[in-house]
């Protein structure tokens, strides 16, 4: 039996089983397609992240039916599904990094993995059998995770980036710092929010659009418990270096005062818009 995606042998046997054949891939293309999110720093929904890796297993599946060989048809055909595990997990393209650029990013992120995974299994199964190497290279694949994003979160704690904030047609600009301890969220919504300094243009959101204004309370430190106003704006986007992060329908509470002594910034992102 082989590996659809990495044209190793898995097994010596000559019946092919297709519902573990076809659990095996879904399973590997999980795990490689977690590690191209993070490597793309796309935002992990584990729907669709289990979504495309359905869609790569019964496309394997397909493949071997076929009975195709492992010439440029079985190349093309791999290609195809692999982009199209790639559209399902990946955001709907945003201004400022096309969709082609995201796409090709993908597939050689992609690639990457399963080159690397290939070696790690084969290195791996000759150690210490197939059974264990399983076992072995999905923990190493976890660990690699777990390092990823400890390393952003110790490495990108206050980073400023320039965000716009739409109302009616209505835009305000301001620096953002990303601060992975704002934590505030919306009690009734469940939303993340952002707190951003309160100006004269903000304050007349909040007259002209009451059907958007929030209430949010809080806590913090020397002050156990308080409300700040805020609303739902239209549109949220974040300019980041090659891409800009859009939210819509994003709460931002306003802030009656400086968020910065030296006036770096002005706002201050919650840590899940970022993620």
């Amino acid at each position: 039996m082989y590996n659809l995606i990495t044209g190793t042998e898995v097994i010596g046997i000559y019946a092919v089983y297709i519902d573990v054949f076809l659990v095996q891939n879904v399973l590997m293309d999980l795990q490689l397609l977690l590690l191209t999110m993070l490597l793309l720093r796309e935002k992990v929904i584990f729907l669709r992240l289990l979504a495309a890796s359905l869609v790569g297993g019964a496309g394997a599946v397909m493949i071997l039916l076929s009975g195709i060989g492992f010439g440029i048809t079985y190349v093309l055909l791999v290609l195809v599904l692999d982009l199209a595990m790639l559209l399902v997990c990946v955001r709907k393209p945003i201004k400022g990094r096309p969709a082609f650029q995201k796409l090709v990013m993908g597939i050689i992120d992609l690639y990457g993995m399963v080159f690397a995974y290939g070696k790690l299994m084969e290195c791996a199964g000759r150690l210490v059998g197939e059974r264990l190497a399983q076992i072995l290279v999905t923990g190493v694949i976890i660990g690699i995770v777990i390092f990823i994003l400890a390393y952003r979160s110790l490495m990108e704690p206050r980073h400023i980036y320039e965000v716009t904030l739409t109302e009616e047609g209505e835009n305000v600009i301001c620096r953002a710092l990303f601060d992975t301890g704002n934590l505030l969220t919306d009690p009734i919504s469940g939303k993340p929010v952002s707190v951003v300094e309160e100006t004269a243009l903000m304050k007349g959101w909040l007259e002209k659009y009451p059907q958007k204004y929030k209430i949010i309370p809080y806590q913090s430190v020397g002050r156990e418990h308080g409300v700040l106003e805020g609303i739902v704006v239209d549109e949220l986007v974040i300019k980041k270096e090659q891409e800009q992060v859009v939210k819509k329908g994003a709460i931002v509470a306003f802030y009656k005062g400086k968020l910065s002594k030296n006036g770096d910034f002005q706002m201050i992102l919650n840590h899940s818009l970022m993620i």
